[in-house]
């Protein structure tokens, strides 16, 4: 009987989380660490300190000096967000390999982006504390789609057959086929990563944030953020990106459409800035 529980253990035959995220989060997770051991060990990965620093050093943070070295960026930003950092960018290189017919990657990557950012801006809306872990919360919220696509190629070409691309009935339709969704998938994935509990909730609840305890402001800024994202992924209106939204979300994080539509097109434009930083190979594919 498959279940989340399985197909996330199933994907560490095909992708693994690269070992600097594991090691992070065991560092971090003991509760006893300096944020030069933290950076030893990030910096072990050249790559993911090259984005690490670009995007500490972007208009994301507005920093009076440049900063120069991972140790100092902790120091700056924090450890938690260093490491919310280091899995966005993992993630990316991680789920490569699946089929163009399941999925457009430089579009679902360009979606994920767009629901991290506009979720981070809208947290400082609502003057929400460290805001900027949103950000990651919102990357990572459909990557169960990802876990499906790459351990049940066949069941995810029947899905997108019947949905025939129609994201409204995806989750219904996963449920009939498979007895359970991406997003049951997506929580399971972010507990077996050793993230807080806080994005399991996101990745297993942002289309209804009223179910997730006590998470819910956190999951009803990314159910407001990814309906604003979808909406401006296939070219809809403010009004038409803003009726989908749950009426719960408005309620938890006292915002409201007319507040929100104002900073849609400058929440459109910091995400394929995000998006080059973090990823600078979809930078040409968005041109």
């Amino acid at each position: 009987m498959m279940d989340p529980k399985t197909l996330v253990k199933d994907l560490d035959h095909l992708v693994s989380l690269p070992d600097i995220c594991i090691r992070v989060n065991q560092l971090m997770g003991s509760g006893n660490y300096s944020s030069t051991q933290v950076a030893d060990i990030i910096s072990q990965d050249a790559d993911i300190s090259a984005r690490l620093l670009r995007v500490v050093n972007s208009s994301f943070y507005g920093l009076p000096a440049k900063i120069e070295t991972l140790s100092r960026a902790i120091t700056i930003v924090g450890a938690d967000e260093l490491r919310n950092l280091v899995m966005a960018a993992t993630a990316m290189r991680t789920f490569t390999g699946i089929p163009k017919q399941l999925v457009d990657m430089t579009e679902y990557w360009q979606h994920s982006v767009t629901t991290g950012v506009m979720a981070q801006t809208l947290a400082k809306e609502s003057n929400v504390l460290h805001s900027e872990r949103l950000f990651v919360m919102g990357l990572l919220h459909d990557v169960g789609r990802l876990v499906i696509y790459l351990t049940l190629p066949e069941k995810a070409t029947d899905i997108l057959y019947i949905t025939g691309g129609d994201n409204w009935i995806l989750a219904q339709t996963e449920a009939e086929v498979l007895g359970f969704t991406h997003l049951d998938v997506g929580s399971e994935l972010m507990r077996s990563w050793g993230l807080p509990d806080s994005f399991a909730a996101v990745a297993g609840y942002h289309d209804h944030p009223q179910q997730a305890g006590d998470y819910q402001l956190e999951t009803s800024l990314v159910h407001i953020a990814k309906a604003i994202a979808n909406g401006d992924m296939v070219g809809l209106n403010i009004e038409e990106m803003l009726w989908a939204i749950n009426p719960f979300a408005w309620k938890m994080t006292g915002l409201s459409a007319e507040t929100v539509a104002p900073m849609i097109e400058e929440m459109v434009t910091k995400s394929h800035e995000a998006l080059s930083l973090i990823t600078p190979q979809y930078k040409q594919a968005l041109a």
